[in-house]
Parts: structure tokens; C-alpha cells; sequence
């Protein structure tokens, strides 16, 4: 289980999420004021030691620095985790309280506010389309973040297209869905189109694929295998379960199929010492695919946006004669 890193505050905890990052049961976002009493709100977590080492993991896991790793002083990492919070690369959520008296919140004492008027609520389009045929593509799971907070997940039907309505105001983020992918059905993604007017439509008489089961949107990362490593060690690597990769390439978990699919498909050649195939530079092609979140960020809504996607590189055999 991913542990998320986490900030506390007393008798309040929260952890710090990425864009692409789901919200756990139970957990409610935190929209902390920005700019300077931002910084000086991280400023105080941060004199506590265990706040100021997570903080600094942030700013050097998200923040866009180059060159060699500096330790960095405690203010310049205060300001660059402020401006991470502040653009929307991470987001902060409380965990559910522990005891029915809890402190202020994070974004400080509470004041009165005047009510702000009420937004009407607006639509969204997407359309999931061939990059190459511009043929639309049924079946496609994504998730839709508002800006509100609000999460829908949702699937493109026989046109490509998903609708939404009774949407606030703002920006949509667009994330993949990865539960149950596998190689044959994930699409990377190519480019975004822009509005729906500037697009050229599917070609006359062209309908969409029909989908029996669920697509899927994601990054698929090549990892060529190395001397001494395993399926157990390069799931552990990537964050996955070696479940969720042998599905993922092959959508079976059964070890006979595995033990075959590693023969014909990455072309293993030798078995350690428990038993088990151990990869080696030498295994031809060498190959295993690797998913990876997909995230498409701010999307304006009262607009239609396409996402124009390739199916992934088909695996390539490995051949032998007898």
C-alpha cells in the first residue's frame, strides 16, 4: 500500500496528494490560502523536523530543480512548496479526526465570509479519438476532476464521447483510470486537440470501434530487463504488484501461463536458484511494459476537447527454431 506523505499539526494530520492522485475514503481536500500566508502557515509546520523533512522530499520530488542536489535552507523550501500547493501540483487532504475536538484548521482561524453568489452550472465535452483515422473510440474509462473537488468517473460511448453536465465553473483535469488494464486494451495518449469546432470530425460512414470491454488511457513505459532482476523486483519498482504486471502484460495471474509468456515474450532463458526465471541482459527482447498514470491537466469547461490516442507497441515475439 502507497504511503502518502503527510504533515501534522497538532492533532490534525494531512497528506499531500498529486494531481493524478485519487482522494482515499474519508479524507476531505484542504484549500489552503495562497500566496504569503501560505508560506507562512508552512513556515510554522516546518518547525517541526518530521514536517520540514516531508517538505523538503516534496520540493525535490516535484519541484524543478536540476543539476546536483543541494541541501536547500529551510525558507527556499517553505517558498517552493507554497508555489507547488499554490499551482495545483500537489493538494493538501485532512484525514478524518481522531477525537471530536480538533484545532483550527489549515488554512488558519476561522472568519466570517459573505456569501458568495451562486455560480450557474455549466457542461463538458470530451471525445476520445484515433490520432490517425480520427475514428472515435467507444469504451474509454477516465476520471474527471473538477474544481470544485468533485471526482466522476466516467465512459466514452459509441461516438467517442463523453458528456457532462450541471459541471461549476473552471478547469477539468482528466486522469486515467488503471484498474484493470492490460496491454491489449490501454491507449496512450497522443496530443489534445482543441475546441470541438476546430476539429476535423470522423470520416463519413465511419462508426466508432465497439468496445466489448473497458479501454483504458495510460503512459506505457518499456523496462528492459537487467542482470539479476524479477518479476517480484521490478513490480516492487514501479509501485505494482506483480499480480498487477503480469495482468497488465499478459491479463493472467496463472503461473503456467506466466512461466510461457516469459519464454515467448521476454525470452528468458535462465531459472535461479528457487526455481523462478531471473532476467538477464541477454533475454531478447527483454521487454516488459509497465503502466503508468496519464493526467491531463486544466481543461477549460463549456468546452469540447478531444484526446487523440495510438494503441501501444504490440509486444514482439520471441523466435527460435528447434
Amino acid at each position: 500500500m502507497f504511503l502518502h506523505p503527510r504533515l501534522k499539526d497538532g492533532l490534525r494530520e494531512y497528506i499531500v496528494l498529486a494531481l493524478h492522485e485519487g482522494l482515499p475514503t474519508g479524507y476531505a481536500f484542504v484549500m489552503p490560502a495562497g500566496g504569503w500566508a501560505l508560506e507562512r502557515r508552512l513556515r510554522q509546520l516546518a518547525q517541526d523536523a518530521s514536517n520540514q523533512r516531508t517538505l523538503q522530499s516534496l520540493v525535490y520530488a516535484h519541484g524543478h530543480r536540476s543539476g546536483v542536489r543541494a541541501p536547500l535552507p529551510v525558507d527556499e523550501v517553505v517558498r517552493q512548496a507554497a508555489l507547488l500547493l499554490d499551482a495545483g501540483v500537489l493538494r493538501l487532504a485532512q484525514a478524518p479526526p481522531r477525537e471530536s475536538s480538533v484545532p483550527p484548521p489549515f488554512s488558519g482561524p476561522r472568519t466570517e465570509r459573505v456569501s458568495a453568489p451562486v455560480e450557474e452550472p455549466v457542461w463538458l465535452r470530451l471525445q476520445v479519438v484515433d490520432d490517425v483515422t480520427d475514428v472515435p473510440i467507444a469504451g474509454v474509462q477516465l476520471r474527471i476532476q473538477l474544481d470544485d473537488r468533485s471526482e466522476q468517473q466516467a465512459r466514452t460511448d459509441s461516438e467517442g464521447r463523453i458528456d457532462l453536465r450541471d459541471v461549476p465553473k473552471g478547469n477539468a483535469h482528466v486522469l486515467s483510470v488503471l484498474k484493470g488494464a492490460t496491454l491489449d486494451n490501454t491507449l496512450a495518449l497522443v496530443r489534445t486537440g482543441g475546441p470541438w469546432s476546430q476539429q476535423k470530425l470522423a470520416k463519413s460512414g465511419q462508426r466508432a470501434r465497439v468496445a466489448s470491454a473497458p479501454r483504458f488511457l495510460a503512459r506505457v513505459t518499456q523496462h528492459r530487463v537487467i542482470d539479476g532482476e524479477t518479476l517480484e523486483s521490478v513490480a516492487e519498482m514501479y509501485g505494482l504488484t506483480v499480480e498487477e504486471l503480469t495482468r497488465f502484460n499478459w491479463d493472467t495471474t496463472d503461473a503456467a501461463d506466466i512461466e510461457r509468456h516469459l519464454i515467448l515474450d521476454v525470452g528468458c532463458t535462465r531459472k535461479g536458484s528457487r526455481g523462478q526465471y531471473v532476467f538477464t541482459r541477454e533475454d531478447d527482447p527483454g521487454i516488459l511494459y509497465v503502466p503508468r498514470p496519464e493526467a491531463v491537466p486544466r481543461l477549460p469547461v463549456e468546452h469540447s476537447h478531444i484526446l487523440r490516442v495510438k494503441r501501444v507497441p504490440e509486444p514482439r515475439h520471441f523466435l527460435f527454431s528447434l
